[in-house]
């Protein structure tokens, strides 16, 4: 059964990040093609940012208050909504709505990774592991593949048929994720000394917004260190063309740059289980940090396109290890009833991030160029960083609380 369950969970990511590519990666490309120019695209970027935290603030909250609602319910529906937006903007010729549309599939998009990366520690909860690292990392995989086989597909067709493929995705994540299904919401099985005790979440205590961010107020403080740790990252990503451009860079330097970034992926993650055996999370999370200023200070100071394909090497140990080891400390850190609060949480700390990267990084290009622009990435790095250090903690000091059955 778990062998089954991890090949359908990674099935979903698969699906999503083949989805999230094929939105997020050419996102410039179909908009420019529209006749939009990049002013509005940082701002449908930062827009799609904020509709991502609203989205998911709210489902997330929903979620946690009624127990009875599952998952994959809740990610079908999103997807499905991929899909027919999709398809209606495939055939839109308005501007206006155009825009619309993309900014509300992108945020849509963005937002259901909360809930799948949620389902994968959910099941964990009730005893079934799910091997998170190694979906993930096909994930990764996904995302490499599809940007280079998209690639070619729009060179040799049209932007215009890149919605056409959002909902192929999408139908085939929903697909996915219907094709298991969750154990019933009131028992949690784990483990206690070596025996299994029947845990029941009745009376568990509704708690706002406020009241989780006071229960996990350390925990929020490292997510304000993943939107500075993140805000070079984020430029760098969205404005990639801009930044290689002045060293001799084009469209095809940046293809080759996004597959080497996506393709370190996964190793790393596939792997980061057995990694996470070997050093503990907390650990991962400050080694990740580094990697990050240190793939970013060599963005700033490339004199040439080999120092940038170098430095998206470096992503072997960046994105790719901080990522699932933030997905994993949030599990370990927070309780089962805010289970998928949590999740949420480090997804509206890098939407954050990228709202004010998209909006900052077009402004600050514009007006100070792109040496000064990547050295304030450089300096949010550095301030990120020691967030990082000062915040994060040992998880194995936090336990999930649950009500056990009293005979």
């Amino acid at each position: 059964m778990t062998r089954r369950l991890n090949i359908k969970y990674i099935m979903s990511q698969f699906f999503y990040f083949s989805m999230f590519a094929s939105m997020i990666a050419f996102v410039s490309v179909y908009l420019l093609h529209k006749g939009f120019d990049n002013t509005t695209i940082g701002t449908v970027l930062s827009m799609m940012s904020l509709l991502t935290i609203g989205i998911q603030t709210l489902l997330a909250n929903y979620i946690d208050k009624n127990k009875e609602v599952q998952l994959q319910d809740v990610i079908s529906i999103l997807s499905l909504g991929v899909v027919i937006g999709s398809i209606v903007l495939y055939f839109m010729p308005i501007d206006l709505a155009i825009l619309i549309l993309t900014t509300l599939l992108l945020a849509i998009g963005q937002a259901l990774l909360t809930f799948v990366n949620s389902l994968a520690f959910i099941y964990e909860k009730f005893g079934i592991h799910i091997n998170y690292g190694v979906a993930r990392g096909m994930g990764s995989f996904a995302y490499a593949m599809m940007t280079l086989f998209l690639g070619q597909v729009v060179k040799a067709t049209t932007p215009d048929i890149l919605p056409l493929f959002y909902s192929i995705f999408s139908l085939l994540l929903l697909f996915s994720v219907r094709a298991y299904s969750l154990p019933s919401a009131d028992k949690v099985i784990v483990e206690d000394e070596g025996e299994q005790e029947l845990l029941i979440k009745k009376g568990a205590v509704e708690q706002s917004v406020f009241s989780f961010f006071l229960k996990y107020s350390r925990l929020v403080l490292l997510m304000g260190g993943v939107v500075f740790l993140f805000f070079g990252h984020t430029i760098i990503n969205n404005f990639f063309i801009q930044v290689i451009s002045p060293i001799g860079g084009d469209s095809g330097v940046m293809g080759t740059a996004v597959f080497i970034a996506a393709i370190v992926e996964l190793p790393a993650m596939m792997y980061f289980e057995q990694l996470s055996k070997k050093i503990s999370i907390d650990r991962l999370l400050k080694i990740s940090a580094i990697f990050f200023l240190i793939k970013h200070l060599l963005t700033y100071l490339a004199p040439n396109i080999f120092v940038i394909y170098l430095a998206q090497f470096l992503q072997i140990g960046a994105y790719s290890v901080v990522y699932p080891a933030l997905v994993e400390y949030i599990n370990l850190i927070v309780d089962l009833e805010d289970l998928v609060k949590g999740q949420s949480l480090l997804t509206t700390a890098i939407a954050l991030s990228s709202v004010f990267a998209s909006f900052l990084g077009g402004i600050l290009l514009d007006n100070v160029g792109v040496s000064q622009t990547l050295f304030i990435g450089v300096l949010t790095t550095i301030v990120g960083l020691v967030i990082v250090f000062v915040t994060v903690e040992n998880p194995q000091k936090h336990e999930i609380k649950s009500e056990k059955i009293v005979d």
